[in-house]
């Protein structure tokens, strides 16, 4: 029932549908392609491109993902081309005296927002991990930096449209820059050895993997999710699967849990983890989530739901696929078909533990939370502190305090955060951080001196003053003398 086309040459999927016509049209860019320094800019063009337009008529909404940004409408067919024709415009020309203003809206979005930090562990600061990291870049963009971002990503060639309806709206326009289709980026990995575990804290504990992106894995996703649901009956449990761009997918298992009930659901949950991966499926679980899935595919197809994951697949150079061939491949799941999907998930997994948790469960290996040496260069003692050492040098600065070494090479660093009152916290591409406060240092005016002459203005963000009870000062307990 699917049918390509293009329209002003963008691809395009076109199905007819039972119920209200919508479109979208997506973007192949998210969260994922913004270094450190320009986390936000992705969403705020997003924001600038959809304002004003909330008296169209038509319901709309817009999205900016790990991989996609996406511009979605349903309503008529003059409807949905006066709104996709007015995004397209402007991306062409922002709103640039909304910048400052939707910067704001972004920042109170933000506020209550709780960061998941296992893409950080899993990707560092980079790439994938992205998601972990707040919008601080929003501070220092310009308009200059806005139109580079549009003319790299929200371009014709990187754009794909699907509508849900009988024909292509009269009327659509997408009128949009040119450019080249942009490959979605490699993941990296800050994990030297899976399956890793960190302590963060939580309301309890999660478990993330990547595997091959396939009909069976998500198979085996939705009987992970059965089986929590099942055995850890007094915990809120849910799990999640997330098709990339590539040809792999990320699968999360979160089970949520007061903090007296900490080792019973982490228990819980390795153990289920532990039974599938061995093979201990039960095939009624299995033939459960196909029916289902089968089910659920056949419902999609008629409301037009899998034209968006279509729409992306043209994006990632992949071809259509009809309900009949998707359908074909999940009936023919097996039991050990999942069980051979759960046991390559154990082997790429992280598993996020409660704070304070001194050793993981048999089999992960700790994940790396500092650094394997220091620099060489100048060392510098911490005031009153003689457990804390500062080193600095050519190559990177790094903070030693007692065995714990943490460590950022300038060739590999993210971002540098900036404090008008001097403080400086370079944040590396492993995400390891090293703060580097003048009050904390003798000759700490000196160091931060080098870092800056050291790392190129590009690499910093400058950071709102501080109150002066939040800048850090020599421990507490000692006479507080700067210049001893």
């Amino acid at each position: 029932m699917i049918k390509q086309l293009e329209v002003d040459g963008v691809p395009a999927v076109l199905a007819p549908v039972t119920g209200e016509m919508h479109a979208g049209l997506v973007f192949r860019v998210g969260v994922a392609d913004e270094p450190l320094v320009r986390r936000g800019i992705t969403h705020l063009v997003e924001h600038l491109a959809v304002y004003g337009l909330g008296e169209i008529g038509a319901h709309t909404h817009s999205t900016t993902g790990v991989e996609h940004t996406y511009f979605h409408v349903r309503g008529s067919a003059a409807h949905i081309s006066t709104f996709l024709n007015r995004v397209c415009s402007a991306l062409r020309d922002l709103p640039a005296g909304r910048i400052d203003a939707e910067k704001d809206v972004l920042r109170a979005e933000s506020a209550g927002r709780t960061l998941e930090p296992r893409s950080m562990w899993r990707h560092g600061a980079r790439d994938y991990g992205m998601p972990s990291f707040g919008e601080r870049g929003l501070n220092g963009l310009t308009s200059e930096d806005l139109h580079t971002w549009i003319a790299q990503f929200f371009t014709r060639e990187n754009a794909a449209l699907w509508v849900a309806g009988d024909e292509v709206p009269p009327g659509l326009r997408l009128n949009l820059p040119e450019g080249v289709r942009q490959p979605a980026p490699v993941p990296s990995s800050a994990l030297p050895v899976t399956p890793a575990w960190f302590a963060a804290h939580s309301s309890g504990v999660a478990w993330d993997t990547v595997v091959r992106r396939e009909a069976r894995a998500a198979a085996f996703a939705n009987v992970l999710d059965r089986r929590l649901t099942r055995e850890l009956t007094t915990f809120q449990t849910h799990t999640e699967y997330e098709p990339r761009a590539s040809r792999n997918a990320r699968i999360t298992a979160v089970a949520e849990a007061a903090p007296e009930h900490h080792a019973a659901v982490l228990a819980g949950l390795t153990g289920v983890l532990d039974a599938m991966r061995n093979g201990r499926i039960e095939v009624s679980d299995v033939s459960t989530v196909v029916e289902d899935t089968c089910a659920g595919l056949r419902h999609a197809e008629v409301r037009g739901r899998r034209l968006p994951g279509q729409a992306f697949n043209v994006l990632a150079g992949r071809g259509v696929r009809g309900v009949d061939e998707a359908i074909a491949e999940v009936q023919a799941i097996t039991v050990d078909d999942v069980a051979e999907v759960a046991a390559a998930a154990y082997e790429s997994s992280l598993l996020m533990t409660p704070a304070g948790t001194t050793a993981g469960p048999a089999g992960y290996v700790a994940a790396p939370s500092v650094s394997a040496a220091a620099v060489s260069g100048r060392t510098v003692r911490a005031r009153r502190d003689r457990s804390s050492r500062l080193v600095h040098g050519e190559d990177g600065v790094s903070v030693v305090e007692g065995d714990a070494i943490r460590t950022v090479r300038y060739d590999s660093c993210a971002a540098v955060l900036a404090w008008p009152d001097g403080g400086r916290r370079l944040i590396g591409e492993d995400a390891i951080a090293v703060p580097v406060e003048p009050t904390r240092y003798r000759e700490g005016a000196a160091v931060v001196a080098a870092i800056d002459a050291r790392t190129p203005p590009a690499l910093r963000i400058e950071m709102p003053a501080r109150d002066p009870e939040a800048i850090p000062q020599p421990r507490r307990g000692w006479i507080n003398r700067l210049n001893d």
